[in-house]
């Protein structure tokens, strides 16, 4: 009996360990040559707001096969640019405006210049980037978190100044002239 627990759980272990994504070198050696490069485009297939998991009602103004935690972006036009030294974004934002300011029809996110700082950093050990971003858009400032991992996903949270946190998952690739 003892045996068959010892078995059991042997197995339950073994499978755990053969699920863990294994990424090739000739990936990770990708991933570091478009970081050091600084041309990397990135393109959203989904938004994450924050603000929105506790909250109920909206769903009818989501695009289709979105909900309140993740919203679809699919057909919606957003990227995120690396280039040299400079960052162009624009992403469609879903979530809550928190202190004074004016609504005007530029709803979404952007921007386009130099960073204000910049911290590029690799994690050998999960074998993905962590890039951030200080961003002084023309009334807000954003904090852009970047993790690029190596088979080319991406996840990319926004802290903004006056709006609540969301999160973009999307996939990276080599900016093309």
């Amino acid at each position: 009996m003892k045996f068959i627990y010892i078995a059991i759980l042997s197995l339950i272990l073994i499978g755990c360990a053969s699920s863990k994504n294994n990424v090739s070198t000739d990936q990770i050696a990708n991933l570091k040559k478009a970081v050091e490069n600084a041309q990397i485009e990135i393109i959203s297939d989904a938004a994450n707001p924050v603000a929105f998991t506790n909250t109920r009602g909206l769903e009818s103004l989501l695009p289709p096969g979105s909900n309140l935690a993740r919203i679809s972006l699919i057909n919606n036009p957003n990227f995120f640019k690396i280039k040299n030294d400079s960052i162009d974004l624009y992403l469609p934002y879903y979530g809550e405006q928190q202190i004074g300011g004016a609504y005007n029809s530029e709803s979404g996110l952007k921007f386009i210049g130099k960073p204000a700082r910049t911290k590029i950093e690799f994690d050998s050990s999960k074998n993905r980037y962590n890039l951030t971003y200080v961003l002084n858009a023309n009334n807000e400032s954003l904090t852009a978190n970047l993790t690029l991992f190596a088979n080319n996903t991406s996840t990319l949270r926004i802290n903004s100044s006056i709006r609540t946190t969301i999160i973009y998952y999307g996939k990276w690739a080599k900016l093309e002239e």
